[in-house]
């Protein structure tokens, strides 16, 4: 014997006439009396909540697929009841029912506050749902926005401005350090702003950070010359120290080979011919430290140099980088203000062609109409506020303009402005 329940939620129309469609979200439960050991099975793996697919089936475990688009909730327990006992071949059917949990989505769009999809709820009217949309569009606001956008615009073109002061004094102040100059020459466009306190503060900032950066890159370079003279002086004295060592090793040479040739004749003793050997390998050695020292006083003098340029270099890339950078944000600032500009002249020039025509709108004589799919496509129903809606209807709101009156569609159409 079949024993199929189906509760689903009332609404406006007859609730037993209410058929299933994509979206609906439904709870199935499946219980079975089991006479053979007296107890009433739970199908728990299907006892849960299930969504209708867009091709209006419910994919159920155990039951598969089964169809639910233009079905009512009685239909589909009995399709549901029906396709476990096919499929897992029960004696009988088990006690299916199906129960809407939530409605698809109703639409509205047209003349209101926040159009877009809505939860359907049983009993809903056109005048409900105008509600959840945030009611009728109000002129007044877009009036109050434009006005708003003025004011923020305006304000964003003095940010921009000041930003814009601020990067020209950097520049300026990276284009003297890169070419070496003693002072800033500031652009015409700061140089006539004398009596903006801004202008002055930065100008003064960046004269002071100039002065600071040129003094540390002076110091440095001053310290490394500082060692340079210091190692020309040490290689001067070692210079004139081998000069002394020469001469000397050339007059004990000298003396050695007369020693030498009176030691031969056994006129001089061989001690001092060994003395004098001992003192030219001794001054021969000193020459030597001296002349290891003067190559390396000199490799110093070299690495010094290439310090000084390679600091010279890393300070004139580092400025170079800079100037670069802030030139890139200029050229961006120039496209932030020439936006922001057309921005304003937008709102300035739609907000009085929206004031004037606000006069001739009456929000109160407000058009409905209903898109409701059908079989062949959605029907198009005239409606009234208190007309009840369906799940998956569409409603158009649209507030009727009296002839002559020409709404704006988007600032920049109503200022004339070609982006």
């Amino acid at each position: 014997m079949l024993s199929c329940l189906c509760l689903i939620l009332p609404s406006p129309a007859d609730a037993d006439e209410y058929l299933l469609g994509p979206q609906d979200r439904v709870r199935v439960k499946v219980y079975e009396w089991r006479a053979s050991r007296d107890v009433i099975f739970e199908w728990s793996a299907l006892n849960d909540v299930f969504t209708v697919g867009a091709e209006g089936r419910l994919a159920l475990p155990f039951a598969g697929e089964v169809d639910a688009a233009g079905r009512t909730a009685e239909q589909v327990s009995a399709a549901i009841a029906e396709s476990l006992m096919r499929n897992m071949g029960l004696g009988r059917q088990p006690d299916a029912s199906v129960e809407v949990v939530d409605f698809r989505p109703v639409y509205i769009l047209g003349d209101v506050a926040e159009p877009g999809a809505f939860p359907y709820r049983p009993g809903l009217t056109v005048l409900q749902a105008l509600s959840i949309a945030g009611g009728l569009r109000v002129w007044e606001q877009d009036l109050a926005r434009f006005r708003r956008e003025i004011i923020q615009g305006r304000g964003d073109l003095i940010a921009l401005a000041l930003e814009k002061i601020s990067l020209l004094a950097r520049k300026a102040r990276l284009e003297a350090e890169l070419a070496g100059q003693d002072e800033i020459t500031f652009p015409d466009e700061l140089s006539s702003q004398a009596d903006s306190s801004l202008a002055i503060r930065v100008k003064q900032q960046e004269e002071l950070i100039f002065d600071a950066r040129r003094q540390a890159i002076s110091t440095q370079v001053r310290a490394l010359e500082d060692l340079r003279r210091f190692l020309k002086q040490e290689l001067a004295s070692l210079t004139t120290q081998l000069g002394f060592l020469d001469k000397q090793i050339e007059l004990i040479r000298k003396e050695l080979g007369n020693v030498s040739s009176l030691v031969a004749k056994g006129l001089a003793p061989a001690p001092r011919e060994m003395s004098l050997e001992r003192t030219l390998a001794q001054i021969q050695s000193e020459r030597l430290s001296a002349e290891t020292g003067l190559l390396r006083t000199q490799q110093e003098i070299s690495r010094t140099d290439v310090t000084i340029l390679e600091l010279r270099n890393q300070r004139a890339n580092d400025v170079a980088f800079a100037l670069r950078e802030t030139q890139a944000q200029l050229d961006a600032l120039a496209r932030r203000t020439d936006t922001a500009m057309r921005l304003l002249r937008d709102s300035e020039a739609t907000a009085p062609h929206l004031a004037a025509s606000l006069a001739g709108i009456d929000a109160s004589q407000a058009r409905y109409t209903i898109l409701r799919p059908g079989e062949n496509g959605p029907d198009t129903l005239p409606a009234q506020e208190a007309t009840p809606i369906k799940p998956g209807d569409t409603i158009k709101v649209e507030i009727p303009i009296p002839s002559g009156i020409e709404m704006p569609t988007g600032p920049a159409q109503a200022a004339g402005i070609d982006f």
